[in-house]
């Protein structure tokens, strides 16, 4: 082994011997002294930026409301728009009267800025001024000017109607002098939200914002810390292998040790190292080894020194970090293996660079080819939500297409045209009835809830071949729609929840209603004859204040609110219909509520049956919530899946994240409901699992059933993750879906209320495959342990196939052979990204508007791809060096 390590050495010493190595060094010291003054400072979220606002449009609204609206003055509402600036008073009592008038978020915000900053103020100049103060009596001109000044916004009685939470009731409750400046504006920035439902996105309490050498940086840009590690791992380390490593510094060690093959083939170098004990193959290997070497010496002191800052400056303590150095020393080798080729041929260090960077290039190419057409072809065609009429499947497309299964033909038949890069969005498909699908096209609200633009409902009838034809009016940004029986649907927007039924929606397309569906009473009757309650809409008011009631998403003439005036919309909401039911489990901030019909009409406004407070979790992701007639099933990001009694809202156990984790993996994207106790969970990895509520055999059970511990409700708020009560429940995997790359499913139970029904999955883009499900009655009645056998049965009917494009051929042929015969270099940036964060999948968005854009990271093939282009030119290298006379 001695000779190895001898030659080794000695192209170790080569490349140490060569100033741009020092050169590198230099530079590399020098990058690290520029990071080493960054550093994070936490504190309370008290500013508002631009991008904290969901509903832009509903502010608007909310604020000229409060200045032309005489029984709005005196309110919350009114005292902020009265205490805004003259001029921005005047273009929003424009917009109260009528008048399109366009006002930058951002002279919004800096507007509630201000009354953050003036009501802080406040508070602290009162706590700073004596009581005895006779002079403060002294000056009427003084009190007249605080009358108008904005620092007197605020007035207890005016907010007793918001709905506060639980941060600004327990800051309410606190002496001012008790609290610090931050908590003063914090209280003050929770006051303005409690005023303004529905209109911020939810926000953690603290943020982070990057400082330099003890300065805050410029900028508009604060995150919370979960979110803050998040971009440091998923898109901060990637960026650094891609470009920093993968470029800067493998094209610096290229330049390098270019030189040491040619070097090698010299006169008399190469009779003095063939002299010794080793072969020409293992000769040449030692040398590429020894180049690699010096990399690694390179990138090591670089990812060291930015796992010692991301630690100690960023308190980011992440030591897969150090998987960058690997893996930016195979990136090295791929492009070293051709360089050593080339050396072997020509003896050029010049020509060996250039080969070196030929290879760049062609890889750098394809990773663009194959990045554009998997945008433009592949994306648009991907199937993101289904919904079954009858035997008919319809499907929304990434491209906010709609289109239909023509199984026969194999084929998609497209309804409302896909587009890539398409800033449309189209609803998720609701089934009307067997012969009747509905949805909607928001124009332009791909990025903004409120698109462009009049909302229609869009119905497709069987009658009329599956032609879209545009119905009901619908509410202003409309995120999804839900029937919640045979003759109600339910329209959820950014805030409220409105309903419409469904002889009104066959009206507006020119069909009438069958006789069974009882269309001789009157749309504005129940059955037994007496009127309807509308619920908040005051027909007394002018046709100005109806139009802000409808910018801000409120009723319209075919929808009425259902939702209780105690009940306020704050993003993120979530919503799940009730399995086999008509009531609705509402997710929305920090509050989970169960609503249902107050009697037999579902139209009138609902009654909320129990309400409980959740616990303000870090993790940033999306919910994904689920409710059957026993249980309402939470999932989050990272945490655990949290288990609630259905009818108290009560808590009653937990699937912790490392167990679930270790059997399913990935970012819970999607849960639908099977049965009383089985549910489906699709997650970001691309696959599905059918989980079952269990008994919990680590704790004791109280009871046969944790609902018969659980108190009725009341008006009084509870808490529901408390974690001293006993998880009496927990949850396990009875079987996976055998299909990868899952992008959508769908469930239809074969009757209503019954266990057994057929499941339909989408999956490779846009390729369909169904199940029967046969659960049975096991595990139904009564709760099943964890020791019981899995009772469903799972058997694949059919399999379709869509005929797909050109293009696709092409992307899957001419592109997919591209990517096969080209080491995959640049997606080694994924293969980081997922080592780093310990996830194999990033989420980005989600939630009621629309499906989640994820982007699955490959791991493996990357690295694959480079280790067997590596041992090819190694290969290719030593039979060319064995068999050329020197």
């Amino acid at each position: 082994m001695r000779p190895y390590f001898a030659i080794i050495s000695d192209s170790f010493h080569s490349a140490l011997a060569s100033r741009v190595l020092w050169a590198a060094f230099l530079a590399i010291w020098v990058l690290l002294a520029s990071l080493a003054p960054i550093g994070i400072k936490e504190d309370y979220t008290t500013s508002f930026r631009w991008f904290d606002v969901y509903n832009g449009t509903r502010m608007k609204a909310l604020l000229a409301q409060g200045i032309v609206d005489p029984e709005s003055q005196d309110k919350a509402i009114g005292r902020i728009a009265k205490a805004m600036p003259t001029e921005m008073q005047r273009q929003l009592r424009r917009v109260g009267e009528g008048d399109e008038v366009r006002i930058r978020l951002s002279l919004l915000t800096d507007a509630l800025n201000d009354l953050v900053e003036s009501d802080a103020t406040r508070e602290s100049d009162a706590d700073e001024t004596p009581a005895d103060d006779s002079d403060s009596n002294d000056s009427p001109s003084d009190d007249s000017q605080a009358d108008d000044a904005p620092a007197g916004w605020y007035d207890a009685e005016a907010w007793k109607d918001t709905v506060r939470l639980r941060e600004l009731r327990s800051l309410d409750d606190t002496p001012d002098e008790e609290l610090t400046d931050s908590l003063l504006r914090r209280r003050a920035r929770l006051r303005l939200e409690a005023a303004l439902p529905g209109v911020f996105e939810s926000r953690s309490s603290r943020s982070v914002l990057l400082t330099y050498a003890g300065l805050e940086f410029p900028t508009d840009f604060q995150i919370d810390r979960v979110q803050f590690e998040t971009l440091f791992n998923q898109f901060v380390i990637p960026i650094l292998v891609n470009w920093l490593l993968g470029l800067v510094l493998v094209f610096l060690g290229v330049l390098v040790t270019a030189s040491i093959v040619p070097d090698m083939l010299q006169t008399g170098s190469l009779h003095l190292l063939l002299s010794k004990p080793i072969s020409r193959s293992a000769l040449l290997v030692s040398k590429f080894i020894g180049g690699c070497a010096f990399v690694l010496l390179c990138v090591t002191q670089l990812v060291l020194g930015l796992y010692l800052i991301a630690a100690l400056r960023l308190g980011v303590w992440n030591t897969r970090i150090l998987w960058c150095i690997p893996v930016a020393v195979v990136i090295f080798a791929v492009f070293y293996s051709v360089s050593v080729l080339a050396g072997l041929k020509w003896r050029s260090a010049i020509i060996s660079i250039a080969a070196a960077g030929a290879l760049a290039a062609v890889c750098m190419v394809v990773g663009i080819i194959g990045g554009v057409v998997d945008a433009r072809v592949v994306a648009p065609d991907r199937i993101v939500g289904m919904t079954r009429a009858g035997d008919d499947l319809f499907a929304v497309t990434g491209g906010s297409g709609l289109v239909r299964l023509d199984a026969p033909a194999k084929a998609w038949e497209s309804l409302i045209d896909s587009e890539a890069g398409s800033n449309d969005r189209v609803l998720r498909p609701a089934t009307l009835d067997t012969d009747h699908v509905m949805t909607a096209r928001i124009r332009n609200g791909r990025f903004n809830p409120f698109g462009s633009g009049s909302l229609d409902l869009i119905v497709l009838s069987r009658d009329d071949d599956w032609t879209p034809q545009p119905s009901l009016r619908l509410p202003t940004a409309t995120e999804r729609l839900i029937p919640v029986d045979d003759n109600t649907v339910v329209a959820i927007n950014t805030a409220d929840l409105l309903t419409t039924n469904r002889n009104a929606i066959l009206e507006a397309i020119g069909e009438e209603a069958s006789e069974d569906d009882g269309d001789e009473t009157s749309a504005n009757e129940n059955s037994d004859g007496t009127t309807k309650t509308r619920a908040r809409v005051d027909n007394s008011v002018g046709a100005w204040l109806k139009a802000l009631v409808t910018m801000q998403g409120g009723a319209t003439e075919s929808f009425v609110s259902i939702l209780p005036s105690d009940v306020v919309l704050s993003p993120p909401t979530r919503v799940s219909k009730i399995l086999g039911e008509s009531g609705l489990v509402l997710l929305t901030g920090d509050r989970m509520q169960r609503l249902e019909p107050a009697g037999a009409d579902a139209s009138g406004t609902w009654e909320m049956t129990a309400r409980v407070n959740l616990k303000r979790e870090s993790d940033r992701a999306s919910h994904v919530i689920a409710a059957s007639p026993r249980w309402v099933v939470v999932a989050r990001g990272d945490l655990p899946l949290k288990i609630y009694d259905a009818e108290s809202l009560q808590f009653v156990g937990q699937w912790d994240f490392d167990e679930r984790r270790s059997i399913v993996s990935g970012t819970p994207l999607e849960m639908v409901v099977i049965s009383d106790q089985c549910f489906l969970l699709r997650t970001s990895s691309g696959h599905c699992d059918m989980i079952e509520v269990i008994k919990n055999e680590n704790e004791p059970v109280l009871s046969e059933t944790p609902r018969d511990s659980v108190a009725p409700f009341d008006s009084e708020e509870t808490n529901a993750d408390n974690t001293e009560s006993k998880r009496l429940m927990t949850i396990r995997r009875i079987s996976r879906i055998p299909v990868d790359e899952i992008e959508s499913v769908y469930w239809q139970p074969d009757t209503q209320g019954s266990n057994d029904g057929q499941l339909f999955v989408a999956h490779d883009v846009d390729r369909v495959t169904s199940y029967s499900i046969d659960i049975g009655n096991a595990g139904l009645s009564e709760l099943s342990n964890a020791s019981d056998s899995g009772s469903a049965r799972l058997s694949q009917l059919s399999t379709v196939t869509p005929t797909g494009s050109v293009w696709r051929w092409i992307d899957r042929y001419v592109v997919g052979g591209l990517e096969l015969f080209t080491p995959q270099v640049l997606q080694l940036g994924d293969t980081t990204a997922a080592m780093v964060s310990g996830n194999d999948s990033l989420v980005i968005g989600g939630g009621e508007s629309g499906a989640a854009e994820v982007v699955r990271y490959r791991i493996a093939w990357p690295l694959i791809s480079c280790g067997i282009f590596i041992a090819f030119m190694l290969a290719v290298s030593c039979l060319y060096f064995s068999r050329s006379d020197y």
